[in-house]
């Protein structure tokens, strides 16, 4: 049963639920002025769920000023909501000298139902702060998620809906609690967390959305009472306090909840229905609903799995000037067993092949041997996307400012100069062909290849002694504007990516990007590493909607040699700063395979027998764990100096990738915050194993410590 007595949280080593206040203790009065100032006009919406509340009475209280829990003091006169649950308050009201903290109540009212319907078990909190806060732009949205945040908050100070105030000596203590309320729901927007979240703390978001779903079920019918069989007569068995009166509405029933938070959660949990309004959602019942802002324990990391960043499309590698590689070679890299890279991404070259602009068709042989190997990558799920280094020679020209290589190993006109704009037609279409051939199927085993994304040209920046060609920022943007759909809207629609400039060089891609005849052909901006201010977060392609992808880099073992554990933690760092950096949405390393030899200096992620190399395993520790569709999730990214930290969700699955770069073992205490997590399996790189599965944690109340040893690789996995 719910006692009847407020629970008090004990703050763990790990973690401090933030509830300010003291439950129950009584203080002398607060002492107010006579003076007052004229209140300002409020409009709004009363929801529940996504369901508008008809006929819903809306007051403005100011807090009591007798004691905790002392009755509140209506200001001006009620309204009541209109058919889209909207309302005004047309200012008809006065602020005391005191300049009170206020909230707004809304009280019964029609959630879409039935004519005459009237929910007398509505009752939905906003809490707003002080009285001078408000202002005529002022929009408030009434809803469940605010009133879990209003009565979390505000639980210590509030004995009913109507009774929320306190006394002269906590009297700082409540205008705090309101603070919290809006740290952990926007009253603007209806949705957690809110604003001003302090740095290194998280707001529970997924237990305030999981109570709001709960309460909703009650607030989306025509009501009842405790034992009817009804969505709220359920509610409120469930939220009964040992000893107590049943509540009769929604807010009286989460204060029961949230002072009593580790009752019945099981039987509250039950309570959720299969298409909860608010998400996400707990995937467990919590073992408390207690609610405050969790914060980030010393020298460890907070993983806040409500806070989504960037999803991931996948990590991959180039299979570009190799043969058609065997069977184990691309099971090493796209496999998902054990000793397996579990790779899902595959770029592959189109090579220069003779264009025949009467008949506007290529000679296919050169692109069957890459084709091939995306055949096999494809068969084991991988996404292929398409890059050229060089259009045709016979499509080129030169200038002084864009010349031929007078080096070039490749052949005539195929190194260096630029895309002659007669040619750009022809470039399209050839383009266009490779997909179409692509598609078709008509090579290797016969089966379709569906290309994800073709890019216009390999480092258009790099005027290269091998294959390449040099493109302008100004010239891409042109192509792209008069030919773009050639490719997004053919046969066999591919996404469009560019530039895949050599170090990131934003003038190469921003000219298309600020163009608004070329913007929407393209859907992915890539780019290398080949600089040192080359990751960073690419601001203009983010506000502009686009995924950026690092598509090509390669380390080179210290040794210049074999890679060695430091090698690994190399990649590792730089795959980390990839992810929480610059945000990018895929990660592809240059070159796989070292086949049919191994090579000198070792920079593949396997070797002639499809062996993991260390740079292997440190991708194996991303690629293998963190899929296709997953979302990165904020976490505390360098917890403690030399330890990096990411975290991952999806599938039913959080991974938290953790590297240690120093000498020395670490011991991270690490918090967990929105998701239920029980146990994580650990899969380790070290400098005597490679990506070695460990013996399960036990994860207890969202907390565990992970071991780091000296110079590791750490994944975890539930």
């Amino acid at each position: 049963m719910i006692s009847a007595k407020p629970y008090l949280l004990i703050p763990s080593f790990l973690v401090t639920i933030s509830i300010l206040g003291c439950g129950g203790v009584r203080h002398s009065p607060v002492t107010t002025t006579s003076s007052t100032f004229a209140g300002s006009s409020l409009h709004g919406q009363v929801k529940g769920g996504q369901q508008p509340v008809w006929g819903a009475t809306i007051q403005l209280y100011q807090v009591g000023t007798a004691g905790d829990g002392s009755s509140a003091t209506a200001l001006g006169s009620s309204t009541t909501t209109d058919p889209s649950g909207g309302f005004t308050i047309t200012g008809n009201y006065t602020c005391p000298g005191s300049n009170p903290l206020v909230y707004l109540l809304a009280t019964g009212g029609n959630p879409g139902l039935a004519n005459g319907t009237n929910n007398t078990a509505i009752s939905l909190i906003a809490a707003l702060g002080s009285c001078s806060s408000l202002s005529a732009s002022t929009f408030i949205n009434l809803n469940e998620v605010t009133t879990v945040a209003a009565v979390a908050a505000l639980a210590p100070y509030m004995t009913s809906p109507t009774s929320i105030g306190s006394g002269t000596a906590d009297a700082s203590s409540l205008t705090a609690a309101f603070t919290l309320a809006s740290q952990l729901a926007s009253t603007t927007t209806g949705t957690s967390p809110g604003a001003a979240v302090p740095a290194g703390d998280a707001v529970p978001s997924t237990l305030i959305n999981s109570l709001a779903d709960i309460v909703s079920a009650c607030v989306n019918s025509a009501g009842g009472i405790a034992g009817d069989g009804s969505s709220c007569g359920t509610l409120f068995i469930n939220s009964t306090p040992s000893g107590g009166a049943a509540p009769t509405e929604v807010a009286t029933a989460l204060l029961n909840i949230l002072n009593n938070p580790t009752s019945n959660q099981s039987s509250l949990f039950a309570l959720l229905t299969s298409t909860p309004p608010f998400e996400p959602d707990l995937n467990a019942a919590p073992s408390s609903w207690a609610i405050g802002l969790i914060t980030t324990p010393a020298g460890g990391a907070l993983v806040d799995f409500g806070t989504q960043e960037q999803i991931i499309r996948g990590f991959g590698a180039s299979e570009v000037f190799d043969s058609v590689l065997p069977a184990s070679q691309i099971n090493a890299l796209y496999g998902q067993a054990s000793g397996q890279v579990g790779l899902s991404i595959m770029r592959v070259q189109i090579a220069p092949a003779t264009w025949n602009t009467s008949t506007q068709t290529a000679d296919t042989t050169q692109w069957t041997t890459e084709l091939t190997n995306a055949q096999a990558a494809q068969a084991l799920g991988a996404i292929v996307f398409a890059t050229p280094w060089t259009p045709p020679a016979s499509m080129k020209t030169s200038s002084t400012a864009q010349p031929y290589n007078s080096t070039c190993s490749s052949g005539t006109n195929l190194c260096g100069g630029y895309l002659n704009p007669t040619s750009y037609s022809d470039y399209a279409n050839y383009l266009e062909a490779f997909v179409n051939y692509a598609a078709a199927g008509q090579f290797g085993t016969k089966v379709p290849v569906n290309l994800y994304a073709v890019s216009l040209q390999n480092e258009p920046d790099f005027n290269a002694t091998y294959v390449s060609c040099l493109w302008s920022g100004a010239q891409f943007d042109t192509w792209i504007a008069g030919y773009g759909s050639v490719l997004t809207a053919g046969a066999n629609p591919v996404k469009l990516m560019m530039p895949e400039s050599d170090q990131f060089n934003t003038s190469e891609s921003d000219p298309a990007l600020n163009d608004s005849a070329a913007v929407g052909y393209i859907s992915i901006v890539g780019g290398h590493l080949y600089g040192s201010n080359a990751l960073f977060y690419y601001t203009n392609a983010k506000n502009k909607g686009k995924d950026v992808w690092m598509t090509e880099h390669l380390l080179v073992p210290a040794n210049n040699s074999s890679p060695v554990i430091a090698d690994a933690i190399s990649l590792a760092e730089e795959i980390h700063n990839s992810m929480t950096v610059a945000d990018y949405n895929a990660y592809v390393y240059w070159q796989g395979p070292s086949y049919p030899t191994n090579k000198t200096p070792q920079e593949h992620l396997i070797d002639a027998s499809a062996n993991l190399t260390y740079y292997g395993s440190a991708m194996t520790q991303f690629s293998m764990f963190v899929r296709p569709g997953y979302f990165r999730y904020t976490a505390t990214a360098t917890p403690v100096s030399g330890v990096y930290l990411s975290a991952y969700n999806g599938n039913g699955h959080q991974v938290i990738v953790a590297i240690n770069a120093t000498g020395s073992t670490v011991m991270l205490p690490v918090q967990i915050a929105n998701q239920t997590v029980t146990s994580m399996t650990p899969y380790q790189t070290t400098s005597s194993s490679k990506v070695s599965q460990l013996g399960a944690i036990t994860v207890t109340n969202n907390q565990f410590s992970a071991t780091l040893p000296a110079m590791s690789i750490t994944t975890f996995v539930q």
